[in-house]
């Protein structure tokens, strides 16, 4: 096997060129990696805000359900459709259709 200087000398070159090569494309794999592993990092960051807020929204709407629209303070406050029970006007409304009892007994 003969092997000439020239020959030699331009397959080395050709093999320096080829390590520039694959260093260069390593480089651009490791660049790119990179900023996918940002972008990746930012959606996954943002789904899961997105879940505590989510999150946060069935607490808020668990509470409305439990403690009514007020919450908590306004628990016991009158509701539209509660009975309004025999408050006053009731009361004057008896009082007003029985006669009474002591002017009957003049």
């Amino acid at each position: 096997m003969n092997i000439y200087p020239g020959a030699a000398i331009a397959e080395a070159d050709h093999s320096q060129a080829e390590t520039q090569y694959r260093l260069q494309l390593a480089r651009e794999m490791a660049a790119a990696a990179y900023e996918q592993g940002q972008v990746d990092g930012y959606l996954r960051a943002v789904a899961d805000v997105k879940a505590y807020q989510h999150g946060l929204v069935l607490d808020a709407e668990l509470e409305a359900r439990r403690w009514g629209p007020g919450g908590r303070a306004h628990f016991a406050d009158p509701r539209p459709g509660d009975f309004p029970g025999r408050g006053t006007e009731a009361l004057t409304r008896l009082y007003r259709t029985e006669p009474r009892k002591e002017a009957q007994a003049g």
